[in-house]
């Protein structure tokens, strides 16, 4: 499998790249740090949206104690950042 970052580590408000996911398959999304002392605060909040013609569909969260999971296709979905003071935390994609 293969790794690419969606989203490069921060702390404030931003969105990943659109991750398009093919009918029948399966990708996995996560949250990392570069810095192996990085602490994820307890309240930072990476939302996991559905791409609709509309406003996104939050799906999922990523957060201190879920800090991946899978997303199954067809879809286009992104991982959302919201601002949070701590270590820096990116989002990576795993296919």
């Amino acid at each position: 499998m293969a790794q690419t970052t969606t989203l490069t580590a921060g702390t404030s408000d931003a969105t990943s790249t659109d991750i398009a996911v093919a009918p029948g398959a399966s990708v996995i999304v996560g949250i990392f740090s570069a810095d192996p002392a990085a602490i994820l605060p307890i309240d930072a909040r990476f939302d996991i949206l559905q791409a609709t013609p509309g406003v996104d569909n939050v799906i999922g969260i990523l957060k201190y104690d879920q800090k991946s999971c899978v997303i199954s296709g067809p879809g286009t979905f992104r991982v959302r950042r919201r601002a949070y003071t701590g270590g820096q935390f990116g989002v990576f994609l795993e296919t």
